[in-house]
């Protein structure tokens, strides 16, 4: 593992979390998207993967240890807020008929309300990956100042 590779990786993780979000809007925008391009589980999305992955493998390093804390703790939250979000759109009512269930599929009728609700979420879903991304930028600065010795034993 050297300071280049990591950057590269940490910007890819970036990319994807830029798209993550955005697909979200397209959601509330009224723009198809399927559940499973939004995953809800942290570990799931491509950012998560990077974050559990090589991000889990550079938490031993003092210098980048609390940030890295911060990183997931702003990811966390962000998949709350989307969990939120993906009720609106994606979870039915209970007390559908059978008929109903057969004639909606996997969609659901949104009502004006729910989409004004889904908007605040999405509004704070932006703030949070605000500073889930300014938090990675802190990141990839403490890793221009790691040295071959902090990275002789992570690989």
């Amino acid at each position: 593992m050297t300071v280049a590779s990591i950057l590269q990786e940490t910007n890819k993780a970036k990319i994807a979390h830029q798209r993550w979000v955005k697909r979200a809007d397209h959601l509330i925008t009224g723009l198809p998207v399927e559940k499973e391009f939004i995953p809800l589980e942290p570990t799931s999305c491509a950012f998560g993967q990077w974050f559990y992955s090589q991000g889990s493998q550079l938490r031993t390093i003092g210098s980048i240890k609390d940030v890295l804390s911060q990183i997931e703790k702003y990811h966390d939250e962000l998949h709350d807020i989307y969990g939120r979000i993906y009720k609106i759109y994606f979870m039915m009512p209970q007390n559908r008929t059978l008929l109903q269930k057969i004639m909606t599929f996997n969609s659901k009728k949104v009502t004006k309300n729910e989409q004004l609700e889904a908007q605040k979420y999405y509004k704070l879903l932006e703030e949070s990956s605000e500073t889930l991304l300014y938090l990675v930028e802190q990141f990839e600065l403490k890793v221009k100042e790691l040295t071959y010795t902090d990275l002789e034993f992570k690989h």
